[in-house]
């Protein structure tokens, strides 16, 4: 996250249709997750382009194998 971005969108009014800036609050201090997957976002939800990467230490080791 970037904390300066949120507080001048929060101030201005930005995106408050999509964005809680209350419950965002909480997270700012948070630096974020790296994610190397691909997803289509629909109204409906989303769909995985291409295969899961493993999310577990258990799922590293068996891709290895």
């Amino acid at each position: 996250f970037i904390p300066s971005l949120i507080d001048m969108w929060k101030k201005e009014k930005r995106f408050t249709d999509f964005i809680n800036y209350d419950k965002l609050e909480t997270y700012k201090d948070f630096g974020g997750i790296r994610n190397e997957e691909n997803f289509v976002i629909t109204s409906g939800g989303y769909k995985l382009i291409g295969k899961p990467k493993p999310k577990t230490i258990e799922d590293v080791i068996d891709q290895k194998r």
